[in-house]
């Protein structure tokens, strides 16, 4: 309540100020002071009603459209969905060279995609279609490199060899990414395909004993050798651990490395395999403490074989002097002075025996980082050596040889008639020292070279 200058009451009922006339002596009511005060009231609560009426209608009405205008940029939305290109996002500062294995599989002749990743389109899709589900990744940031590119970027590092800070300038990407991708894509290799490339070829029965013998015997006349044996070394940088580590992985040739060990038929394939071992173990050390060895303990070479000069052969395999000598391991005569009969038995062992060294040739002429020094860790370096035997077995499998020029083995196969023929000659000449005397050993050397030369004898 106010008061006015002429003693009237301004009082505020409602929201609304109404007139009370006050006399200046006793204050009184006027009479229609209360029938004033109920039509404002009453009138007031109308107009509010109304307008709240007003706003609810304006609210709802708006809401309507705004819900059709959604409802209509959806539709719109929904029909062009399929024509819309969505940009993946990326963190990346570069882009990416995805031109380069789009060039590569489209442009490259059979000749020229075999000389960059050292094997040939049908094997490379022959892999692919093994391992390509397993290289498949789902990124967020950005759009996934496909797994051709991944199995191409790890072949064509594990073939050549270059660095991997070539290799992601080439690919457009860290060298941290190509690491990575050769690691990861090493590993599936070996876990999904070596029993069916490598451990399928090691014979179990009977009859696959047999088989084996009867190739290596026709192949490379060694009578009951069914595989040769024969180790590795990986080379690689200043090994971590300090000076006891070093003195660990230095090996007799004078540089550090890791030693793998390898079993191999007549067709130059693996058939078994193991890696990891120091450069400094010796090779009847390592050879002695793999499971093959104690599955041989146990049994698994079958009591079959042939008779030679009443004496029961049994299913031999074949290695250097730095194997023990077992019933069913053979290794050279170690003789400072051998006789004939000793020479004859240590060539053909060491004839049967290349199969093996023709193998790790075969390895080091196809992927040629393992003539560089590794700069990866003792675990990754075993992951990597199997994988090459592991792709050597693949590429025998699909008839994808080597290039003459990358072989580093310098085997050559002959005919079992072309051996007993240069046997022969051989006995004639060991033949001609013992019966006429009168002239020296020497001279029948130099004689026999010399017709070789003359393409009288075959090579050996």
């Amino acid at each position: 309540m106010c008061r006015t200058k002429n003693g009237q009451v301004l009082e505020k009922t409602c929201g609304q100020w109404s007139l009370f006339g006050f006399n200046k002596g006793g204050g009184e009511h006027s009479a229609n002071s209360k029938p004033f005060m109920l039509v404002n009231a009453i009138s007031e609560s109308r107009r509010r009603r109304l307008n709240m009426q007003m706003t609810l209608h304006h609210l709802i009405s708006r809401k309507r459209h705004v819900l059709h205008v959604c409802f209509l940029l959806l539709s719109l939305i929904s029909q062009q969905r399929s024509s819309i290109t969505t940009v993946p996002r990326s963190c990346r500062r570069l882009s990416r060279n995805t031109g380069w294995w789009e060039k590569v599989w489209t442009t490259y002749s059979n000749a020229r995609f075999k000389k960059t990743f050292r094997i040939s389109q049908s094997t490379f899709k022959f892999i692919m279609n093994w391992i390509g589900p397993f290289l498949s990744r789902q990124t967020v940031t950005e759009e996934p490199l496909s797994p051709e590119l991944r199995l191409a970027i790890s072949l064509y590092r594990l073939g050549r060899g270059d660095y991997l800070y070539t290799i992601a300038e080439m690919a457009g990407l860290g060298v941290s990414t190509v690491c990575n991708i050769v690691q990861k894509v090493c590993q599936v290799l070996v876990d999904h395909l070596w029993s069916e490339s490598v451990s399928s070829f090691m014979p179990k029965t009977r009859e696959e004993f047999k088989k084996k013998m009867l190739d290596m015997e026709e192949f490379w006349q060694f009578p009951c050798c069914w595989a040769a044996i024969d180790g590795c070394h990986i080379p690689m940088k200043y090994p971590p651990g300090g000076q006891e580590a070093c003195k660990e992985y230095h090996n007799f040739k004078n540089f550090y490395s890791i030693v793998s060990m390898g079993m191999v038929d007549f067709h130059y394939r693996f058939i078994w395999g193991s890696c990891g071992f120091l450069g400094n173990s010796h090779d009847a050390v390592i050879f002695q403490s793999t499971d093959l060895w104690n599955s041989i303990q146990e049994g698994l070479i079958p009591s079959i074989g042939k008779s030679v000069g009443g004496i029961d052969v049994p299913p031999l395999i074949v290695g250097d002097s730095a194997f023990p000598l077992r019933t069913w391991l053979m290794k050279p005569f170690t003789n400072a002075v051998l006789f004939p009969k000793q020479r004859y038995y240590n060539y053909r062992l060491s004839r049967a025996r290349m199969v093996s060294e023709g193998a790790y040739g075969q390895l080091k002429g196809r992927w040629r980082v393992l003539l560089c020094k590794s700069e990866s860790n003792r675990g990754q370096v075993r992951i990597t050596t199997l994988l090459y035997m592991v792709l050597h077995n693949i590429c025998i499998m699909q008839g994808d040889p080597i290039s003459k020029k990358l072989d580093l083995s310098n085997s050559e196969k002959r005919s079992r008639e072309e051996i007993r023929k240069l046997l022969q000659e051989i006995a004639q000449v060991w033949g001609m020292f013992h019966s006429k005397p009168a002239k020296s050993e020497t001279h029948y050397v130099k004689s026999y070279g010399l017709k070789r030369k003359q393409g009288k004898f075959p090579n050996y």
